[in-house]
């Protein structure tokens, strides 16, 4: 779907908890494969219909807001979907609005009211414990930097309507801030200078993600066609934590290296043997370089123009010795005896199974040749590119921005606000619950 495509259905399938599927420049021979996957597995995997929800907790907290794709006709009034399938998630933030005794634990429960493909009426409840605690450490100790990073994702992604992409961006830096400076604060940050940048255990990746949330198309500067900025917005507002870490991070791995155990099952434990991930960085692209790179959303086969005839020989078969010869209608790996070949199949079958919705095809991307190569430069996610900051850079503004705060100089630029906006830090933290 695309243009007004993505305006009339796109908008229905949000408010009713569906799904758009978005196939940019599309070409039949090539992506099939990737509609078919796709509809048998809209079809067969678990859906419920006509649901309603309702999140509960304990005195002391009320819920603050919700963030997803469904309907709620006034805020406290249950959230009605038409469907509630195993590949979507919500986000539900709660607010004190009394003393919480440290003593006693935090109860939350979330019931779904849903009537099954065979007809029956269920119900289904998930409840939560959580102990209550005075310390900020003890916070940062225990915090799920995925819950974190998918409840401000779905946040950021409900203000687009509200305010400027401009604000949106300078509150999500404020944000990153705010946090990273009240670990500091709340922490004794013992045995690091002061001009240090001291990240939490827990949070190691969390500037990475936000970063990522900044370049990606839904909230990047410059120009971007407006299907695509809505197609992502409502992906990121259904998107399960897993589906959104890949959109905002890709993971990439370099196939000309493999080592010779990756891709096979462990004869210690049976689990596959995952190869390790290269970062999102042109710097760390070696020439004639062979890359897998998967965003959750399309996989990349990036080609290096000087990649090696005999890689080629072993991935497509004895006919391929030079990038010219492959198919760039290419969407699925052939099936050889070579090691390097049973390896790439491998991993891209695990890949297939820890994704979201999207079914996993290959596209070629040959250095020099296919356009795909400049949807290669854009997950490149650490360098300069979609109108913004390289990490190095990022992080530079950021430690900036948490020495002014914890010097008492920092001045919040306008536009802060992306869920309601911060008064503590560590309070707000406490606050993010991801489901």
């Amino acid at each position: 779907m695309s243009g007004e495509a993505q305006k009339s259905p796109g908008h229905v399938s949000a408010l009713t908890g569906g799904e758009t599927y978005f196939y940019p420049n599309y070409v039949a021979p090539r992506d099939v494969l990737k509609l078919t996957k796709e509809i048998e597995h809209t079809i067969t995997r678990d859906t419920g219909y006509q649901a309603l929800m309702k999140v509960r907790c304990s005195n002391g907290l009320q819920v603050s807001s919700y963030h997803g794709n469904f309907l709620q006709h006034t805020f406290g009034a249950d959230l009605e979907l038409g469907s509630i399938d195993a590949d979507k998630a919500l986000g539900v933030t709660f607010s004190y609005d009394g003393k919480l005794e440290s003593k006693l634990d935090a109860h939350f429960q979330s019931a779904l009211l849903y009537t099954t493909v065979s007809g029956e009426r269920r119900v289904r409840c998930t409840n939560t414990v959580a102990s209550v605690s005075e310390s900020p450490s003890e916070v940062m100790r225990f915090i799920d930097q995925d819950a974190v990073v998918s409840t401000i994702a779905k946040e950021a992604a409900t203000r687009m309507t509200e305010r400027t992409l401009k604000d949106v961006r300078s509150a999500l830096t404020e944000k990153t801030i705010d946090i990273l400076a009240g670990h500091r604060k709340g922490s004794s940050a013992g045995g690091h200078p002061p001009g240090q940048l001291v990240l939490p255990e827990n949070l190691k990746e969390f500037s990475m993600f936000i970063l990522g949330l900044i370049k990606c198309r839904a909230f990047k500067g410059g120009h971007e066609p407006s299907d695509r900025r809505t197609h992502i917005m409502r992906l990121i507002k259904s998107a399960s934590p897993l589906e959104l870490s890949l959109i905002l991070y890709p993971r990439i791995v370099a196939l000309h290296s493999l080592p010779p155990e990756s891709c096979f099952p462990s004869p210690d434990t049976g689990h596959l043997v995952l190869p390790p991930s290269v970062r999102a960085s042109f710097s760390r692209v070696e020439d004639g370089g062979a890359y897998l790179v998967d965003d959750g959303q399309c996989c990349l086969l990036w080609l290096h123009a000087h990649v090696s005839p005999n890689l080629l020989e072993d991935l497509f078969g004895p006919a391929y010795t030079q990038l010219a010869d492959l198919d760039p209608q290419l969407s699925s790996i052939p099936v050889l005896e070579t090691h390097l070949n049973a390896q790439v199949r491998n991993l891209l079958a695990y890949w297939s199974t820890v994704r979201g919705s999207k079914s996993l095809t290959v596209q070629l991307a040959r250095q020099g040749i296919d356009g795909s190569e400049f949807e290669f430069a854009r997950l490149l996610v650490e360098d300069r590119n979609n109108e913004a900051q390289s990490y190095v850079d990022w992080l530079v503004q950021v430690h900036r921005g948490i020495q002014l705060e914890l010097a008492g100089q920092r001045r919040k630029e306008e536009g802060e606000g992306v869920g309601g906006g911060l008064e503590g830090a560590m309070a707000g933290l406490s606050n993010l619950i991801g489901r």
